[in-house]
């Protein structure tokens, strides 16, 4: 509906952010706390992921558990050609180096990662919501772990990949990832099937860039507050959250 009325913006009106937001409104400053609430409550219509076609390879290379070497190999060759590409723009051509430099890095750092007993499949829920404190909450599974017992009983696990080349302390990085991780394990508690459990150590946070994997914790209830504190902080804040200088968007009632 916005794009056919040629808006630039969309407008939510209610708190909602997703998994990768929380993660990083932990974190950040009151400045970037700002910025996170601004572009959750007024995105593009038309937002483009930059990291996407990285993440579409890893999460096929992943999901071959150990079978999809050359396959990852041919995407990086792939994103490297591309980039070459004449008739492209400089922000295309960007893209698929970023693309080819994460799943380099990826290719490089996986051996140390912990992941070769792991056994990740495709998701079978997508783009689910959790309600914290007021704040829809959005947890979009790029991977799922799972292993079975002789008796038939599955345990599950839920994977985020993260690609973000924004530095930061290691405890701000672990409490972002781990509190991604969190989610992912919430989110599957929440749609459990009878014969299955969640196990949180099985539920992670895949920082590619900086070649780390954040596991949730068995007990994680200080971070836990955390979240609720945040989605509490959020909630209050949302209705005096102003629109970009350049906003063209659905009109935004008066309070």
């Amino acid at each position: 509906m916005n794009g056919t009325q040629g808006y630039t913006h969309r407008y939510h009106p209610h708190p909602r952010l997703s998994a990768s937001q929380i993660g990083d409104y932990l974190s950040a400053n009151s400045t970037n706390r700002r910025r996170i609430l601004k572009d959750a409550k007024f995105p593009p219509a038309n937002i483009v992921i930059r990291y996407e076609d990285a993440r579409t390879a890893l999460r096929s290379h992943l999901a071959t558990n150990g079978d999809g070497k050359s396959a990852l190999n041919s995407a990086i060759v792939g994103f490297k050609r591309k980039s070459e590409y004449g008739d492209i723009t400089p922000w295309k051509k960007q893209t698929y180096k970023l693309c080819s430099d994460a799943l380099e890095i990826f290719q490089g750092t996986e051996p140390k990662m912990g992941l070769g007993s792991t056994i990740f499949v495709t998701p079978t829920i997508h783009n689910s919501k959790l309600r914290i404190s007021g704040v829809n909450v959005s947890v979009n599974l790029d991977l799922m772990t799972q292993k079975v017992d002789n008796k038939g009983v599955k345990t599950i696990g839920g994977v985020i990949l993260l690609f973000s080349k924004t530095k930061a302390s290691e405890k701000d990085a672990a409490m972002r990832c781990q509190a991604i991780a969190m989610l992912a394990y919430e989110i599957l508690t929440s749609h459990a099937k009878a014969n299955e459990t969640c196990d949180p150590r099985m539920c992670m946070a895949i920082d590619v860039f900086n070649g780390k994997v954040y596991r949730a914790k068995a007990q994680q209830k200080q971070l836990r507050n955390a979240v609720e504190t945040s989605c509490e902080e959020v909630t209050a804040m949302w209705p005096n959250v102003k629109p970009p200088p350049k906003y063209n968007g659905p009109p935004i009632p008066k309070i």
